[in-house]
């Protein structure tokens, strides 16, 4: 099972809607269930946008005190041989 949740960056900015995110993290994962994280384009304001979903990861690992935190890319040309 997993669940859609959407973050901006003043969602972990103000300590009480971090706190809030950081239960609903808790009680997600505590119910084996995979949250699919994204920025909330649609209500963040330009100076309120973490910019990139590498940021927003970072945060959101910082948030639940993940031990690991992969960022994998496809990006054209950031490889010159056969690593893939």
């Amino acid at each position: 099972t997993c669940a859609q949740v959407l973050l901006t960056l003043d969602n972990l900015a103000n300590r009480s809607q971090y706190l809030n995110a950081r239960n609903t993290f808790t009680e997600l994962l505590a119910y084996g269930v995979i949250p699919i994280v994204n920025e909330n384009d649609t209500v963040a304001v330009q100076e309120l946008r973490f910019g990139d979903n590498d940021t927003l990861s970072a945060q959101v690992a910082a948030l639940v005190q993940a031990d690991w935190l992969f960022l994998l890319t496809d990006v054209d040309c950031l490889y010159t041989g056969g690593e893939r």
